[in-house]
């Protein structure tokens, strides 16, 4: 097992994301704006999706992003450690801790199992992060209509369309990727019409938002919304 220059490239563009990420999000923290911050954090870091097919191995992403990402988190989660003191503990208590952490493991669930459905993969990870994003941030600003679990009408269409339209972006973005030779070990192919996925990644990523209890719909969306996508030919 080695490490090749594309692993190295694609793990400084990951890190990147995340350093953009955490500064956007202490920027506006510290000029105390009315945006919330943590949503930035959640759906800036998600933007990993468009980088993670340049690893040769899935076990690069565990070792090196993953799971430290995991233990960061847990440790985020516990009392009377120098990671809970810091800037990153300050940020996490500012939502939820077990939510937070759910979202690291669910991204290393994703890259130990799907690999080689990497396209499936990251349409359940943008209707965590975008979809889940921005329905919370919908639902809080504009909620009047509740459902289930405090979760609101409007909020439930704002999960399904940013799901839609961010799943429509993935699938332009490995169309080209494989059209031009750049993800051979992939197509993007499916058991049903390529662009009625958007609609059905939407509707069911609402779904599982409304239905999640708490700080599983971390867990729940990206994981039941890529299965749902490998059953459906991705």
């Amino acid at each position: 097992m080695e490490m090749l220059v594309q692993d190295l490239i694609a793990l400084a563009l990951v890190y990147a994301i995340i350093i953009a990420s955490l500064t956007i999000s202490l920027i506006l923290d510290k000029k105390r704006s009315s945006v919330d911050t943590r949503k930035v954090i959640h759906i800036g870091i998600g933007n990993f999706v468009f980088v993670w097919w340049m690893f040769s191995a899935n076990w690069i992403m565990l070792v090196f992003f993953t799971i430290p990402f995991v233990v960061l988190l847990f440790f985020t989660m516990r009392k009377d450690n120098a990671i809970a003191k810091s800037k990153i503990g300050d940020i996490s208590n500012k939502g939820h801790k077990t939510g937070l952490f759910f979202y690291a493991v669910s991204i290393t669930i994703l890259v130990a199992l799907f690999f080689n459905h990497w396209v499936a993969a990251s349409i359940g990870i943008v209707a965590m992060t975008y979809g889940d994003g921005f329905g919370s941030i919908i639902g809080k600003r504009y909620g009047r209509h509740k459902t289930i679990n405090g979760k609101s009408v409007e909020g439930s269409f704002g999960v399904f369309f940013s799901t839609a339209i961010m799943t429509t972006v993935i699938l332009l973005f490995y169309t080209f990727l494989v059209s031009n030779g750049y993800y051979p070990r992939g197509d993007v192919t499916a058991l049903v019409s390529i662009w009625t996925i958007p609609f059905i990644a939407g509707i069911f990523a609402s779904i599982a938002e409304m239905i999640s209890p708490g700080a599983y719909d971390n867990l729940i969306i990206p994981l039941s919304v890529s299965t749902l996508m490998v059953l459906l030919g991705l």
